[in-house]
């Protein structure tokens, strides 16, 4: 690296978050993400329906690294995508999204989710950014995804 980046950054986008591969089976998969409590990863745990687990895929290139993410909550199916957090539970349709912004400067590295029994406004220690609740409106352990972030300095 050379000596006039900042600390904690890098020019390898591999190092990266860029998308989610969502698997609806009884088994976690190998290399899914987990809960940072070592709690069920399950997504849809407690409510019923398919078993649904994230595993979290690296950037192949400076243009598909991911500087934020959020919860899309919908009554209507996004008829687009195949991948509903709560799929087989019934309710609301919940996805995950997020946005490659070649203006930020900080992107994501590391993802897991965070359950809990109260609701949370700020990210734990150690990670630096949070969704909103991905059960919300369903009761049941309050639900994040969260995320650690680290500088890009290579070329966009």
């Amino acid at each position: 690296m050379p000596s006039d980046d900042p600390p904690n950054s890098t020019r390898n986008f591999g190092e990266f978050f860029s998308w989610f591969e969502v698997s609806y089976s009884e088994d976690k998969p190998h290399g899914s993400i987990d809960e940072i409590n070592g709690q069920s990863a399950d997504i849809n745990k407690g409510f019923g329906g398919s078993y649904v687990w994230l595993t979290a895929k690296r950037a192949s290139g400076a243009r598909t690294m991911v500087d934020k993410i959020w919860t899309d909550i919908s009554g209507d199916k996004d008829p687009r995508r195949d991948d509903d957090l709560a799929k087989g539970a019934g309710g609301d349709y919940r996805y995950l999204s997020w946005s490659n912004d070649m203006n930020a400067t900080h992107y994501i590295t590391d993802v897991a989710l965070w359950r809990s029994g109260d609701e949370k406004n700020s990210a734990p220690q150690g990670w630096h950014g949070k969704t909103g609740d991905i059960n919300r409106g369903r009761g049941g352990d309050y639900l994040y995804l969260v995320w650690r972030t680290k500088e890009y300095c290579g070329p966009k």
